[in-house]
């Protein structure tokens, strides 16, 4: 079939009767109303484009939008133009398919890093360091000296070094403030110096704290060594000079925290139990073993009678067979 003859054959249709009354597809598709309900249709079935505007989350064809003074109005979306349905199908769409379930916290989180304009490297790197901060803070010294302002600390050095009255010692401070420079240069230096006898006297105390640990500690090892020495059974079993030193290198040996392998036993839930129940029954229990050791060893021990044979005098021994 020639070009021509085809035309001919769709002018030859064109003609046809009744032809035109049928509607032809590819017109629906250049029909911007396709998906619409006909005009004054009576159903009242949702059409696919309704269905579609509420899976987008549009129902009753209504949407809020902000219009040239941003403030929200609500508007019908069938009453905008094709190129404003497109463009709010296409932004839900891109939203849903974008835009994951988050956690409220997780909301803040992304919220905080685009305000400040950081990222998560920057985010966590202040995060690390503002940790480091509050632990320098909590570490830092701090001095009872700090508690009293420039004035009185004035006041508090004159009183400790010299007799004299308070109206003396005002007229002292009212003189020094006279000249705020050198007198802020005075305290600085004061409060410098009382800074530095805390120290030496935090620094004394400590010592003696740990003198006082350490005297302790050595009466305890002597104490236990004592009673080592002295004890030789227990519960039955002899004990050994190895037994003995293992025992107390167990109580007295110290690692880098000064903790004792027995104190840190002890501060384990299972065996400050056991510990609890072996001196609740511990001596019960050994006694009853011990106990029935001994009554094994003494049915071992106990002598066994021999069997006696009764003979019978009457019976004539006529063999040696006749004395068995």
């Amino acid at each position: 079939m020639t070009m021509e003859e085809f035309d001919d054959l769709f002018d030859e249709n064109s003609g046809t009767e009744g032809v035109n009354d049928e509607p032809i597809i590819g017109e629906n598709l250049n029909d911007d109303n396709f998906l619409l309900e006909e005009e004054g249709s009576s159903s009242k079935e949702p059409t696919l484009l309704d269905e579609l505007l509420k899976s987008r989350g549009i129902s009753n064809a209504k949407i809020k939008i902000l219009d040239e003074k941003d403030q929200e109005q609500e508007v019908d979306f069938y009453g905008l133009t094709k190129e404003e349905q497109l463009e709010i199908l296409n932004a839900r769409n891109e939203d849903e398919v974008t835009t994951p379930d988050l956690a409220e916290e997780e909301i803040l989180l992304l919220n905080h890093l685009r305000s400040n304009n950081l990222t998560v490297e920057t985010f966590l790197q202040q995060f690390k360091d503002s940790i480091y901060t509050e632990l320098g803070k909590q570490t830092e010294a701090t001095y009872d000296i700090d508690a009293y302002d420039d004035q009185e600390l004035f006041l508090l050095d004159l009183k400790n070094k010299f007799e004299l009255t308070d109206e003396e010692l005002v007229a002292e401070l009212e003189k020094e403030l006279q000249n705020p420079e050198i007198f802020n240069k005075k305290v600085t230096k004061l409060r410098g110096e009382y800074k530095i006898l805390e120290d030496q006297y935090k620094l004394t105390q400590a010592q003696e704290a740990e003198q006082l640990r350490e005297q302790e500690y050595n009466q305890f090892a002597d104490q236990m060594v004592d009673i080592a020495t002295k004890i030789n059974e227990f519960h039955g079993i002899d004990l050994e000079d190895e037994d003995k030193n293992e025992t107390l290198s167990y109580l007295l040996e110290l690692d880098d925290k000064g903790l004792s392998n027995f104190y840190k036993d002890l501060n384990n839930p299972v065996k400050l139990y056991e510990a609890a129940w072996y001196l609740r029954y511990g001596k019960e229990a050994f006694d009853a073993i011990k106990n029935a050791y001994e009554a094994e060893i003494a049915k071992l021990k106990k002598p066994v009678k021999p069997n006696v044979v009764v003979q019978n005098a009457s019976k004539r021994k006529e063999n040696i067979h006749d004395l068995f």
